[in-house]
């Protein structure tokens, strides 16, 4: 992010927006491994575990900053190409 101080505004160039997409993913990819749950969508049983809270509030944390990962859900996001 950058400060503008001509313009008192806040620019954000479209490269970090990508790269903040790809590591709010690739987190919930990693928290979906370490906890044996697949990384294609899944159907959700039961209560929310801390498995769920913790990538919703990724989820959450995406959306403050503008960026919509494609899911309201976690357990509704692909995240096959974020494996590795």
């Amino acid at each position: 992010m950058e400060f503008h101080a001509p313009t008192g505004e806040f620019t954000v160039s479209h490269q970090k927006m990508e790269h903040a997409s790809y590591l709010f993913l690739h987190a919930m990819a990693k928290i979906r491994k370490l906890n044996n749950l697949p990384l294609v969508p899944y159907e959700r049983e039961g209560l929310l575990q801390d498995v769920d809270h913790a990538q919703n509030s990724i989820i959450e944390a995406a959306r403050a900053l503008g960026i919509n990962l494609g899911a309201q859900w976690c357990h509704e996001l692909d995240l096959t190409k974020y494996e590795n």
